[in-house]
């Protein structure tokens, strides 16, 4: 049994085999029966069978290039996995840079046993 989404492409092809004259006797048996299943399968086809709709379903399938659409598809994966190394490597030598800085800070700080007056002198 087909998902959903099968069964409305498999549909669909029927449909545009309708269009281009190009059904089988199976197909348009198929098809046939289809649109007499229920009143709203037979105005949904009768909607996208009007001429209007038609000639501008068509011209939107004729702006279609699969094998582009796939080159599209795939280069956006490429990009999406590049991974911005100079980003990684600026953020690396910045947490290094604080934690060097964190560390002298800590080192150099006087012992907590000393005071130191406002000159900065122990006693």
């Amino acid at each position: 049994m087909r998902s959903n989404l099968e069964s409305y492409y498999h549909r669909s092809r029927l449909i545009v085999k309708y269009w281009e004259n190009t059904l089988s006797e199976e197909e348009s048996e198929e098809l046939e029966a289809w649109i007499d299943a229920s009143e709203e399968n037979r105005l949904l086809f009768a909607e996208l069978s009007k001429e209007v709709t038609l000639k501008e379903e068509l011209k939107q399938m004729g702006k279609y290039h699969p094998q582009q659409a796939w080159k599209k598809v795939e280069a956006g994966r490429k990009e999406k996995k590049q991974v911005p190394w100079a980003g990684v490597i600026a953020t690396l030598i910045m947490l290094l840079l604080a934690i060097t800085l964190k560390w002298c800070y800590l080192r150099e700080a006087p012992p907590a046993d000393k005071k130191i007056d406002n000159r900065g002198v122990s006693r």
